[in-house]
């Protein structure tokens, strides 16, 4: 059918000329619109969960615990198990997140990841609870030992096969599909108590642009509507009909051209159909993954072996303009001795006007590791290399405090 789209890995080499198609990322984009429609990632153009939704989010976090295969809680032989959904680059990435996680001794050895996405799968057959991918999941638990009432958690990264209305038609379509994949999750799951959505990472190297751009979008929209109160997707109360949704890690980004994070898609990052990741595209979402779970506050309490209760990472909404970007890349490992080592990693902060900054880095137990600024800086954008050579492996928080101005992010350490 004449202009009708299909997600199939195509024969066709890609083109590395297309690094760019000129859109910012919806946590760029904030409160500005694409064809009328606002980014950010969370309701009114903000990258923040709303207050209410994510003390939900926390609070639910606290029931996750190691249940045994009856979904009985057991302290002691108990697991809890994180299981992805998605399709072909979905399998490929979480599979290096798998092989990354399973070599972190910081992760809580009651977690078990299991790999629910299929390739050649879309949302449309996730929705369908007849369909043959949930047997394909229940033989996947089975080979990893646990069941589905172990299942307390969902990775899901999703699309589409078909896409042929346009925008916003598709991302609308997805949406919808999507809201039926997260309350499947709890028809399958039924101890399941969140999950995390991702959007496509940059697709012009395969000629596939605008449409990873806009499942952006769908993830957003399926996401406000759990927070606006869609009675379908409740996640609380005698009756949850899904679980608590968030996003997990937002992977598109304008091929070379960073975002405020500093995140960027080379074509190196894609096998020969310019869609599928590569080896390096792999191991780049299996990182930021891996930052994912142990940096969120819903997800680090169960995820790590050790959770930080000793320093309070918290962050300021400023308004006047003062920002601190997420460092990266992150994890990072010194020296590049790491399996997917870099030998440095960058923090990047915005001022409004000329002040005196201080930038720290500090360990678990609050300590000062080291300061990489203390001095008066110049207002615009920033960028300031931490490269330890003899810290140990682990969960450091680098603060930054610019006049009235103060904020902490975490940053992991592998070596």
């Amino acid at each position: 059918m004449s202009g009708r789209k299909i997600f199939t890995a195509s024969r066709c080499f890609k083109d590395c000329t297309r690094t760019s198609i000129g859109q910012a990322p919806l946590n760029d984009l904030g409160m500005g619109t694409y064809q009328n429609y606002q980014g950010g990632l969370y309701p009114g153009g903000s990258n923040s969960l709303p207050i209410a939704h994510k003390t939900a989010g926390l609070a639910a976090a606290t029931q996750i615990r190691p249940l045994n295969q009856s979904g009985n809680v057991d302290l002691v032989n108990g697991k809890m198990v994180l299981i992805s959904i998605g399709p072909s680059f979905a399998t490929m990435e979480f599979s290096a997140f798998q092989l990354l996680a399973n070599q972190d001794v910081t992760i809580n050895p009651k977690v078990v990841l299991v790999d629910g996405a299929q390739s050649g799968q879309s949302a449309e057959q996730f929705a369908d609870t007849t369909d043959k991918v949930w047997n394909v999941i229940a033989q996947r638990l089975s080979n990893a030992n646990v069941t589905s009432k172990q299942v307390q958690v969902a990775w899901v990264k999703s699309v589409n096969a078909l896409h042929t209305a346009g925008f916003p038609g598709d991302a609308t379509k997805l949406t919808s599909d999507l809201a039926t994949v997260a309350r499947n999750l709890k028809a399958k799951f039924p101890n399941i108590k969140l999950a995390y959505f991702s959007s496509r990472t940059y697709g012009d190297y395969g000629k596939s642009e605008p449409y990873p751009y806009e499942t952006g979008f769908a993830v957003k929209w399926l996401i406000e509507k759990q927070i606006n109160g869609d009675t379908t997707l409740t996640f609380a109360g005698a009756n949850p009909k899904a679980p608590w949704l968030a996003w997990g890690p937002y992977l598109w980004a304008d091929g070379t051209t960073p975002r405020q994070d500093s995140l960027i898609w080379e074509c190196s990052d894609f096998q020969n159909d310019g869609i599928h990741p590569s080896l390096t595209g792999r191991a780049k979402v299996a990182r930021i993954l891996l930052t994912f779970f142990k940096a969120e506050p819903t997800a680090n309490s169960w995820f790590l072996k050790n959770p930080p209760t000793s320093v309070e990472a918290t962050q300021h909404f400023s308004p006047s303009g003062f920002t601190l970007a997420q460092n990266y890349p992150n994890p990072f490992s010194p020296l590049g001795r790491g399996t997917f080592g870099n030998p440095s990693t960058t923090i990047r902060f915005s001022l409004l006007q000329r002040e005196h900054v201080t930038l720290k880095i500090f360990d678990m137990n609050g300590r000062e590791v080291a300061t990489l600024m203390d001095g008066e800086m110049t207002a615009g954008k920033h960028a300031v290399t931490f490269a330890p050579r003899e810290t140990t492996t682990g969960l450091y928080f680098y603060k930054i405090t610019a006049g009235k101005f103060s904020q902490t992010r975490k940053a992991v350490l592998m070596k």
